[in-house]
C-alpha cells in the first residue's frame, strides 16, 4: 500500500492513534433520514397531484431554463432545483444504493471536514453534477433526481485522503495531511477505483447495461460532474474554515 510521508505526531494519545477510520458523524444518518422521510412521503402519503408537484418544483429539469410553460408553472425552482433534486429518489432501491455509498464515502469525508465544510462539499457536488448533466441534455423535459452526484463528490474527495488506500490507517484523520491532486491521481488504488467507477458509469449510463431493468436511464454525467468536483475542490474546502470543523 502507498503511504504518505505525513504521519500523526508521536505525542498524540494512544487512544487517538487507534481511533477507527469509520466513525460515523451525525450528519450522515441525518441526511439519510431526511431523504428517507421525503421519499416515504412522496411515494406513500402524497397523492398523485402532490407527488407530481414535488417533482416539478424540486427535481432538476434541463428544460426549466428555456421552456416558457415550465417556467410559468414553477418560476422560482431555477434557484434551488440544482440542489433539491438530490433529496428525491425514484424508488427505495435507488434510495438504499445512494445511502450505502453515502455511508461508505460520506462518513470518512464528513469526519475529516466536519458539518459545515462537508455540507459545502455535498452541495457543490450536487450543483456540479446538475450542470454537467444540463450540458448534455439542454432542453430536455425528463427530470433528474437522486443524491448520486453528491455521493460521487464524496468519492472524489476520498481519493485525496490517506485512509482511502491505507487499510490499517490508525491516525486521526482530522489532523493528517491530504494528498495533492497529483499524488491522488498517481496512487494505484485510486487509479484502479477511478477506472472501474468511470467504466461502470459509462456502461450503465449509456444503456449498454440496464441497471434498473425498466429502461430508465442513469444520469452518468451528473455522477461524473459530482466526482470531479469532489476530487478538484476537496483541497480548497479542506482549508476553509479550518478552525471551525
Amino acid at each position: 500500500m502507498t503511504q504518505l510521508d505525513t504521519k500523526p505526531l508521536d505525542t498524540e494519545p494512544e487512544t487517538v492513534k487507534k481511533q477507527p477510520i469509520f466513525n460515523l458523524p451525525w450528519i450522515i444518518p441525518a441526511l439519510i433520514g431526511v431523504m428517507a422521510v421525503i421519499h416515504f412521503f412522496r411515494s406513500s402519503i402524497a397523492d398523485q397531484e402532490m407527488a407530481y408537484w414535488i417533482i416539478i418544483e424540486f427535481a432538476f429539469i434541463p428544460a426549466r431554463f428555456s421552456n416558457v410553460e415550465l417556467l410559468a408553472l414553477s418560476p422560482y425552482s431555477i434557484y434551488w432545483s440544482s440542489i433539491t433534486y438530490g433529496f428525491l429518489h425514484a424508488d427505495w432501491v435507488h434510495f438504499f444504493m445512494n445511502s450505502f455509498w453515502l455511508l461508505a464515502f460520506g462518513g470518512i469525508t464528513a469526519r475529516r471536514l466536519g458539518f459545515l465544510r462537508f455540507m459545502i462539499l455535498f452541495v457543490m457536488g450536487s450543483i456540479c453534477g446538475a450542470w454537467l448533466h444540463y450540458v448534455f441534455h439542454i432542453g430536455e423535459l425528463s427530470p433528474m433526481i437522486g443524491a448520486s452526484a453528491s455521493v460521487s463528490a464524496c468519492m472524489g474527495a476520498a481519493m485525496r485522503l490517506p485512509a482511502f488506500s491505507e487499510t490499517h490507517f490508525k491516525g486521526d484523520i482530522t489532523k493528517v495531511g491530504i494528498r495533492s491532486l497529483l499524488e491522488a491521481l498517481s496512487n494505484r488504488q485510486a487509479q484502479t477505483f477511478i477506472v472501474i467507477w468511470f467504466g461502470i458509469n459509462l456502461l450503465f449510463g449509456t444503456g449498454v447495461v440496464d441497471l434498473t431493468g425498466n429502461g430508465n436511464s442513469i444520469a452518468w454525467q451528473a455522477h461524473i460532474g459530482g466526482f470531479i468536483s469532489g476530487l478538484l475542490l476537496f483541497g480548497l474546502i479542506d482549508r476553509i474554515f479550518k478552525n471551525k470543523p
